[in-house]
C-alpha cells in the first residue's frame, strides 16, 4: 500500500498494529497525509482454528471501527459477540450476571482474534489514497533534530508534522522522547489458550477469582469441529489465566490431562469438563503509564502510553480510545488552519485520556489485591460487594455502562452514528 512517494507526512505512525491502524484510518479521513511505518508483515486473514491472541472489544470500540469501515471487512463467522457476562469468586458466594438485555445493546462485547483486526484495519486502509501503509518496515532509530523528528526505516529517513508512537509497550518512540514508561512487575504471569468444553458457551464471557488469581473464559466463534459435529454452538472458549509465576509455569509444563484437571478443578466445570486444544503461551504481565503521553511534535497511544492487567480485558479498548480522542483533536486544529502539533491540542488529548486510564490502570491493580487475599474479613468484603453489585439497580448499570465503554470522555466517533446502524 505504497501510495505517497515522498518522505515526508502530515502525520507518521510508528507502529502499525491495532491502535496504529485504526489512528491512520481516522486520520486519513481527514484528508491529513499519513504513514504508517510497520514492522510487521502485510496482515493476512487468520483461517482454521482460532489463533491465542484476542481481544474483547466493547461498544465504544465497535462504533469507532463501524465508523471507519474496518469492521465491514470482518469475516462475520469469525466474531464472536457476548450477550452475557458471569464473574465470581471461587471461594465464596458472591456472583454477578449480567443479560444484554438489560443494557440496551446489540452485544455487550465482542470476541476476536487480534491478526483479524488488524487484517480488517489494513484491508479499509487500501480504499484510503492518502495512506501509505508500509509492512516490513522496521524502524531503525527515531531522533529529534532541528527541523524535528526524524524516523529511520529500511532505506528511507522519515519525517513528518506529528509523529505517533503506537509500538507497543517496548516503544522505541517513548524512549527517544526520553518520556518515562515503567514497568512496573505486577506478580503475576497469564497463560493463554484454547480450550473445548462439553457445553457450549451460549455466547457468555465468564471470569472466576482464584486464590492464585483470575481466571477467564472468553467465548469463542463456531470452529469446524463444532460444524462437523453438526452442534452449531461454540464449544471452544479462549482462556486467559492469571497468577504467580511459578504456578503458571506449573500449568505450562504439566501435560493436557493434568492441565484439563487444574483447569476443571479451577472453574468448577461451569461448563463440563474441558480440554485444552491448542499449544499453551505463557508472558509476563507488567504495568507501565508513561509519565506524559507527549512531547514536541510528538503523541503516545495504546500499549505505548499504558498497560494494564489484562484482568477485565480493556487494554485494547483503553487505547482505541486514546486514539479517538487524538484524531478528534487533530481535526479541531486541522480545521482551524493551524499546526498539526500544536502544543494546546496535544495537551487537552494528554488531559482527556491520562487520568481516565490511570484510574483503570489503578482499579485492575486494586481488584487483582483484593482477590488474592485470603484473609477471612476481605473474603466476605469481596462476596458481598459482588453480592451489591449484582442485586443494586444503580450499582449494576454503573458497571454495565463502564465494561461497554459507555462512561467518561467519549470521542464522537465511539457513538453510535444513526445513518450506519443496523436496520
Amino acid at each position: 500500500m505504497t501510495k505517497t512517494p515522498s518522505l515526508h507526512s502530515d502525520v507518521l505512525i510508528v507502529g502499525g498494529g491495532m491502535a496504529g491502524g485504526l489512528l491512520a484510518l481516522l486520520l486519513a479521513d481527514q484528508g491529513l497525509a499519513v504513514r504508517v511505518l510497520d514492522g510487521a508483515a502485510e496482515p493476512v486473514w487468520p483461517e482454521g482454528a482460532p489463533a491465542l491472541r484476542v481481544s474483547t472489544l466493547n461498544e465504544a470500540s465497535y462504533w469507532l471501527l463501524r465508523h471507519t469501515g474496518a469492521w465491514q471487512y470482518l469475516n462475520p463467522q469469525r466474531v464472536q459477540p457476548y450477550r452475557h457476562m458471569q464473574v465470581w469468586d471461587h471461594d465464596g458466594t458472591g456472583e454477578v450476571n449480567f443479560d444484554v438485555t438489560e443494557a440496551g445493546a446489540e452485544a455487550l462485547g465482542w470476541l476476536l482474534e487480534n491478526d483479524h483486526i488488524v487484517a480488517a484495519l489494513y484491508r479499509a486502509g487500501t480504499d484510503r489514497e492518502c495512506l501509505d501503509w508500509q509492512c516490513g518496515a522496521q524502524v531503525a532509530a527515531v531522533r529529534r533534530t532541528p527541523e524535528g523528528w526524524r524516523v529511520s526505516a529500511g532505506d528511507g529517513d522519515y519525517s513528518a508534522d506529528l509523529v505517533v508512537g503506537a509500538d507497543g509497550a517496548r516503544s522505541l518512540v517513548r524512549e527517544a522522547a526520553g518520556i518515562p514508561g515503567g514497568p512496573r512487575d505486577t506478580g503475576h504471569h497469564a497463560l493463554v489458550a484454547t480450550i473445548e468444553t462439553e457445553r457450549p458457551h451460549g455466547g457468555c464471557a465468564r471470569q472466576v477469582f482464584l486464590e492464585s488469581g483470575p481466571l477467564a473464559l472468553l467465548p469463542l466463534f463456531n470452529t469446524a469441529a463444532d460444524t462437523e459435529e453438526g452442534t452449531g454452538d461454540g464449544r471452544h472458549c479462549s482462556i486467559v489465566w492469571s497468577g504467580w509465576p511459578g504456578f503458571i509455569e506449573e500449568r505450562l509444563t504439566e501435560d493436557d490431562d493434568a492441565f484439563a484437571r487444574a483447569l476443571n478443578q479451577a472453574t468448577a466445570e461451569v461448563l463440563g469438563p474441558a480440554r485444552p486444544v491448542s499449544p499453551r503461551r505463557v508472558f509476563p504481565i507488567q504495568e507501565r503509564h508513561a509519565s506524559s503521553y507527549r512531547a514536541p511534535g510528538l503523541a503516545l497511544v495504546g500499549d505505548a502510553a499504558h498497560v494494564i492487567h489484562p484482568l477485565a480485558g480493556q487494554g485494547i479498548n483503553l487505547g482505541f480510545l486514546d486514539v479517538g480522542v487524538l484524531a478528534e483533536e487533530l481535526a479541531r486544529v486541522h480545521q482551524a488552519g493551524l499546526p498539526l502539533a500544536d502544543p494546546a491540542a496535544l495537551a487537552r488529548y494528554e488531559r482527556r485520556r491520562r487520568a481516565d486510564n490511570l484510574l483503570m490502570q489503578q482499579a485492575m491493580r486494586g481488584f487483582k489485591m483484593l482477590f488474592e487475599r485470603r484473609e477471612p474479613a476481605l473474603r466476605w468484603l469481596r462476596n458481598t460487594g459482588l453480592g451489591m453489585v449484582d442485586k443494586l439497580p444503580p450499582a449494576r448499570r454503573l458497571f454495565i455502562e463502564h465494561a461497554l465503554g459507555r462512561a467518561g470522555d467519549l470521542p464522537q466517533l465511539a457513538r453510535p452514528c444513526q445513518s450506519i446502524m443496523e436496520p
